[in-house]
Protein backbone atom coordinates (compact mmCIF):
# COMPACT_ATOMS: atom_id res chain seq x y z
CA UNK A 1 0.00 0.00 0.00
CA UNK A 2 2.97 2.44 0.84
CA UNK A 3 4.55 1.42 -2.25
CA UNK A 4 0.84 2.47 -4.52
CA UNK A 5 0.79 5.75 -2.54
CA UNK A 6 4.26 6.99 -3.62
CA UNK A 7 3.90 5.71 -7.15
CA UNK A 8 0.58 7.88 -7.24
CA UNK A 9 1.73 11.23 -5.80
CA UNK A 10 5.23 10.89 -7.96
CA UNK A 11 2.77 10.45 -11.32
CA UNK A 12 -0.03 12.96 -10.49
CA UNK A 13 1.86 15.46 -8.20
CA UNK A 14 -0.52 15.38 -5.35
CA UNK A 15 0.49 15.24 -2.07
CA UNK A 16 -0.35 12.11 0.50
CA UNK A 17 -3.71 14.39 1.71
CA UNK A 18 -5.07 14.92 -1.79
CA UNK A 19 -4.65 11.09 -2.38
CA UNK A 20 -6.34 10.15 1.30
CA UNK A 21 -9.41 12.29 0.90
CA UNK A 22 -10.50 10.06 -2.21
CA UNK A 23 -13.04 7.97 -1.96
CA UNK A 24 -12.14 4.42 -0.58
CA UNK A 25 -14.28 2.73 -3.84
CA UNK A 26 -12.53 4.96 -6.28
CA UNK A 27 -8.85 4.33 -4.39
CA UNK A 28 -10.02 0.37 -4.55
CA UNK A 29 -10.32 0.75 -8.36
CA UNK A 30 -7.13 1.98 -9.15
CA UNK A 31 -5.30 -0.48 -7.11
CA UNK A 32 -7.23 -3.23 -8.87
CA UNK A 33 -6.23 -1.34 -12.46
CA UNK A 34 -2.42 -1.34 -11.04
CA UNK A 35 -2.25 -4.81 -10.04
CA UNK A 36 -4.60 -5.88 -13.09
CA UNK A 37 -1.88 -8.67 -15.37
CA UNK A 38 -1.13 -7.35 -18.82
CA UNK A 39 -1.88 -9.77 -21.45
CA UNK A 40 0.54 -10.45 -23.57
CA UNK A 41 0.91 -12.58 -27.22
CA UNK A 42 3.21 -15.13 -26.41
CA UNK A 43 4.68 -17.15 -23.37
CA UNK A 44 8.01 -15.83 -24.03
CA UNK A 45 7.14 -11.91 -24.02
CA UNK A 46 5.14 -12.48 -20.73
CA UNK A 47 7.76 -13.77 -18.69
CA UNK A 48 10.26 -10.69 -19.55
CA UNK A 49 11.95 -12.79 -22.84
Amino acid sequence: MKKLIYNMMHESGKDINEILDMPFSFFMEVVEEKNKPKKTKSLISAFGG
